[in-house]
């Protein structure tokens, strides 16, 4: 990648709207490049000051089902007639199927029965500030009961994940790891970057996983388990 299609992604880039591959291209192209490095770190000192000049205030449920209600009623109305029509004959049948699911399935399997969980899998590399990606999955685990999450790190994302770092305010990461963990969030740490940076594999907390490789992990999620995908 050349500085020009550097500039033209870099925006994205720290907005964290690139998908994995460009943004990995990029990411080479700034350990080797000066000036688009300087760039880089202008537009993320900048996001870094709008970002903390917004609080996060969780909407009341009441709007939140408004807002539900309101995009249901959308999609409906923006089905064809014959779908519509074909999902009222259909109404009759589905309820006679999951009637006889109920009677077949015993009460304990939850795994056919409700909504099905949402999984994702948060991206944290060297271009990530921890602690607003830590804030981020704490917010996301509030307003999404039986969240299943999965933070990978890789390249200089992994230094949050080791022994004794700290955040800006001098508070241990491996506090805020902790609480994450016990609500049920999985860390996992890039090997190949531990190896290609010389890092101790000890030095990782205790509360992180050690996987052969970040990128592979991440498509792993995707492909086998799932798992969306985000950037933070």
């Amino acid at each position: 990648m050349d500085c020009t299609r550097t500039r033209q992604l870099l925006q994205a880039y720290v907005d964290h709207e690139l998908e994995v591959s460009p943004a990995l291209e990029l990411e080479e192209h700034l350990r080797r490049c000066d000036a688009c490095r300087a760039r880089y770190h202008t537009f993320r000192q900048l996001r870094a000051t709008v970002g903390a000049a917004i609080a996060f205030t969780p909407a009341p449920d009441a709007l939140r089902r408004r807002i539900a209600q309101r995009l249901h009623t959308q999609e409906i109305r923006a089905r064809p007639w014959w779908a519509r029509r074909a999902a009222l004959v259909a109404v009759p049948a589905v309820l006679a199927l999951v009637a006889a699911t109920l009677v077949l399935v015993p009460k304990s399997d939850d795994s056919l029965r409700g909504s099905p969980v949402e999984k994702i899998v948060y991206h944290i590399n060297e271009g990530t500030d921890p602690a607003t990606a830590l804030r981020n999955v704490a917010n996301h685990l509030q307003l999404t009961p039986g969240l299943k999450a999965v933070v990978v790190a890789h390249n200089k994302g992994v230094d949050f994940l080791l022994m004794g770092a700290r955040d800006d305010d001098g508070q241990l990461f491996e506090d805020q790891v902790a609480a994450l963990k016990a609500r049920g969030v999985d860390f996992r740490v890039c090997g190949n970057t531990l190896s290609r940076r010389h890092i101790d594999p000890t030095r990782v907390i205790p509360e992180a996983k050690l996987v052969p490789s970040g990128v592979a992990e991440i498509g792993r999620l995707q492909t086998k388990e799932g798992y969306a995908y985000m950037r933070l």
